[in-house]
């Protein structure tokens, strides 16, 4: 009897053991929970002015030029439609991270200079576990105009300096189809009168409609929410076209300054005037670290 109780005893051991190797085997056949990130939001790391939810990928830099023509309605034949009168700003940037890029630029328009950063904290996900319906990133620059003031008074050097800070929200809804909403703050150390805030808000609206393989439909509108007289909210339209290593982004705009500020919250221009720009941007990237 005490030999059938062991014999019993090795059995049932034997059986759990063959239960659990079973079990092992099915878990190594069943497929891994997998989670899939959007990319390509957006085809460049701007919509039109407005920065964008991409960033270049890890080791790689990206020389940006901006051109801004003369206004479509300044003696348009003499002018030649605004192509004789022209603003540029070119940028270089680099990303040390995936999620991190930095850069400085230089714009004609009040001789500007600036540099920016831009952090990617969220990727809109799908799949197993929890998964993020929008990404989001924080993107902030810093200012500096160096043409001379007009006003007859002495200056300290930081009444030169602006700051930009927004956060970046943005949804790809199909292939086709991406949205983009970007709470703003500038900061200007120096304001024209005292009337008038340091300290002014936006609110940008993106928005880009894929057409083709490498080409799409992009717009933008900068709200702002405490306007100073004489400026106007910045708007524009444009189209994207991809050809290998370059991105052009050829576009219509009531803004024609380049630098943060100057386009966010001191854009003269209006549309209803007919004070529209040509303009466009051309993107190439360099890999300076593979992967």
């Amino acid at each position: 009897m005490r030999q059938l109780f062991f014999l019993g005893l090795v059995l049932l051991g034997s059986s759990l053991r063959a239960q659990d190797d079973l079990m092992a085997e099915l878990e190594l056949l069943a497929p891994a929970p997998t989670k899939s990130y959007s990319y390509a939001t957006f085809k460049g790391t701007r919509v039109i002015n407005q920065q964008s939810i991409e960033l270049p990928g890890k080791g790689v830099g990206q020389f940006v030029i901006g051109h801004r023509f003369g206004a479509l309605n300044d003696r348009p034949l003499y002018n030649l439609f605004g192509l004789d009168v022209a603003q540029i700003r070119f940028e270089y940037s680099y990303s040390p991270y995936a999620w991190l890029n930095v850069g400085a630029g230089r714009s004609s328009g009040s001789k500007t200079y600036d540099t920016f950063a831009k952090i990617r904290f969220l990727r809109q996900s799908s799949g197993s576990g929890w998964n993020s319906p929008v990404s989001m990133a924080y993107y902030t620059s810093a200012t500096l105009v160096t043409t001379p003031f007009s006003d007859g008074f002495d200056h300290y050097f930081t009444d030169r300096l602006a700051y930009t800070h927004q956060v970046l929200v943005a949804r790809k809804f199909t292939d086709a189809l991406s949205l983009q909403l970007s709470p703003t703050l500038v900061h200007f150390n120096l304001v024209p009168t005292v009337a008038d805030a340091n300290d002014q808000w936006a609110l940008s609206f993106a928005g880009r409609y894929k057409l083709t393989q490498r080409m799409a439909l992009t717009a933008e509108y900068m709200l702002n929410l405490n306007a100073v007289d004489g400026y106007h909210n910045s708007g524009s339209i444009g189209l994207d076209i991809e050809t290998g290593g370059h991105v052009f982004q050829f576009h219509l705009t009531n803004s024609r300054s380049m630098a943060d500020p100057q386009w966010m919250m001191q854009t003269p221009g209006q549309w209803s005037r007919g004070d529209i720009f040509l303009g466009f941007n051309i993107t190439r990237v360099f890999t300076h670290v593979r992967p």
